[in-house]
């Protein structure tokens, strides 16, 4: 749905731009793209479509806030020394909220009691757990480095928690068909996605996924 409606906004910015260019050549109206601070749409317009399509970020707030900040500064609502002095404190204001919030959510997320462990550290590591018997969780570590989880071979038990952790690296899971997938993130810098279609009744596995400038896929 999402991803449906940051669709629609790019359809309707383009046909907005297109109607706007066609009354002006045909002598309609008048208007000037370069009006004080144009550049900032290049800003402000990316970072709205991710906010729609992937859920307020602290990297997509923080580039709106930019934007915003830099097109109200260039049509004189605010002054430039005050610019800076307003730009870096709202970014902390933003960091720290995103670590309260991640923080008071974890309390309520399924947790991976377990032993098992995978980590990729510096380099990259390539991990498909035994079949043997059903896959109940695991804790999967990218520090600097590239985890790749394959759990297509195994059984997943409903209920399986994934801790994830990507901290200057990536964590890619592959999971069977007929899985569902539920996804708590936590992010500065980073983004978790999942690209699995959900299914009424299907074992459910949780992720819970820590992103400092890495990312967490699952597929």
């Amino acid at each position: 749905m999402r991803e449906k409606l940051a669709n629609i906004l790019w359809g309707l910015v383009l046909i907005a731009a297109g109607v706007l260019v066609f009354g002006k050549v045909m002598g309609f109206w008048e208007f000037s793209v370069l009006f004080p601070g144009w550049w900032t749409l290049l800003i402000i317009l990316p970072s709205l479509v991710s906010m729609i399509k992937n859920g307020p970020r602290a990297v997509n707030m923080i580039f709106m806030l930019c934007g915003v900040l830099l097109l109200l500064e260039r049509n004189h609502v605010i002054e430039s020394g005050t610019l800076g002095k307003i730009f870096v404190p709202a970014i902390f204001i933003i960091i720290g909220s995103f670590i309260i919030i991640g923080s008071l959510l974890a309390g309520t997320r399924r947790r991976y009691n377990g032993t098992q462990s995978y980590s990729a550290t510096f380099a990259g590591n390539v991990v498909m757990p035994a079949d043997d018997k059903p896959f109940d969780g695991c804790e999967a570590d990218a520090v600097f480095g590239g985890l790749d989880l394959d759990l297509r071979n195994v059984e997943i038990e409903d209920g399986a928690v994934i801790e994830a952790s990507a901290i200057f690296g990536g964590v890619d899971i592959k999971v069977p068909a007929g899985v569902n997938v539920k996804v708590r993130r936590t992010e500065l810098f980073g983004g978790a996605k999942s690209r699995i279609s959900n299914q009424s009744g299907a074992p459910v596995l949780y992720v819970n996924a820590l992103c400092m400038f890495g990312g967490v896929d699952i597929k």
